[in-house]
């Protein structure tokens, strides 16, 4: 994975943990805790930072149009976050924020950054969901919706690019997943990939079948990732250490397996708590932690998008 390590990662952000907490906790609970915890910055590739600790990982890039962040972290880490990415990047405003996802981990900084006039490109779907209330049985006080000076003011369909600080950004929407707003981006040069909140290495993801993501759709867009990724890929998770194309491939046929087996079990009339109790995942659980939240997630995620064969 080039210059940078692993392991230098885990030593500077251990802390940051969403992900494994949201297999235990609340998303809104885990939100409030990243809050409290201080920033780090970490070098990658191709003059490219991560800063974590801002409740997701936020990636930046310099130029001298200003500066690129994907992701923005929560509203209570925006100001110290953009203050941080500034400094990193050596640039005087943002130029353009990437949301992966509507998650208020992702998108806390919109309002900020709108305000001084920046490009927020999302994915259409992604776009509408910040345009209304939310609620969920994850984050049951809800959110959005958001100003609508604040809301993605470029969105797209399937895959664009754009040219910044000497490097060619692919971006494309990885279809209904993690939710179904999800996009990834590619920054081609440096060869680092973006994968938004469809990858964790810090825990099970959140599974927002509320909101358009399915477990069907989770398998196919590590797919679609898988092709975008070589064996050189530095590739950054929504939540946790950055990884590379073979945990990609390990974690797509985990998902599968996670996948045919809850199928299984709503084919022979099975309910969630059903399904959760006979463990589909349980041989997984050794790396991401107790997995009966991910689980039930799954399983309801299929009613919108699995019809069985009658």
């Amino acid at each position: 994975m080039s210059n940078f390590t692993r392991r230098g990662f885990l030593q500077v952000a251990a802390a940051t943990s969403a992900g494994a907490a949201l297999a235990a906790t609340s998303i809104d609970t885990a939100f409030a805790r990243d809050a409290r915890e201080s920033l780090q910055v970490v070098p990658l590739t191709g003059g490219l930072s991560l800063i974590t600790g801002a409740g997701g990982n936020v990636v930046v890039m310099g130029s001298p149009e200003g500066a690129l962040l994907v992701d923005g972290g929560n509203a209570a880490n925006s100001a110290a976050l953009l203050k941080l990415a500034l400094k990193t990047s050596g640039a005087k405003q943002v130029h353009t924020l990437f949301n992966t996802h509507w998650h208020p981990d992702q998108t806390g900084s919109n309002e900020r950054v709108a305000k001084t006039g920046a490009r927020i490109i999302a994915q259409e779907n992604t776009r509408l969901w910040l345009g209304r209330k939310i609620n969920t049985d994850w984050l049951p006080q809800g959110y959005g919706p958001l100003p609508k000076p604040a809301l993605p003011n470029k969105s797209f369909y399937t895959t664009d690019s754009i040219d910044f600080g000497g490097d060619k950004l692919n971006f494309g929407h990885l279809g209904q997943a993690h939710t179904d707003g999800d996009l990834y981006v590619h920054f081609t040069r440096a060869n680092v990939l973006v994968a938004g909140g469809v990858v964790s290495s810090a825990g099970w993801p959140l599974l927002d079948w509320q909101t358009g993501g399915w477990i069907g759709g989770l398998v196919a867009a590590y797919d679609r990732l898988l092709k975008v990724a070589d064996d050189k890929t530095v590739v950054v998770p929504a939540n946790g250490a950055p990884v590379g194309r073979k945990e990609l491939q390990a974690w797509r046929e985990m998902y599968f397996q996670v996948f045919d087996r809850c199928v299984k079990q709503l084919v022979k009339g099975m309910g969630p708590d059903e399904c959760a109790d006979t463990q589909p995942a349980k041989e997984y659980e050794a790396q991401f932690g107790p997995s009966r939240t991910f689980v039930l997630a799954a399983f309801k995620s299929l009613w919108g998008h699995y019809a069985p064969d009658a």
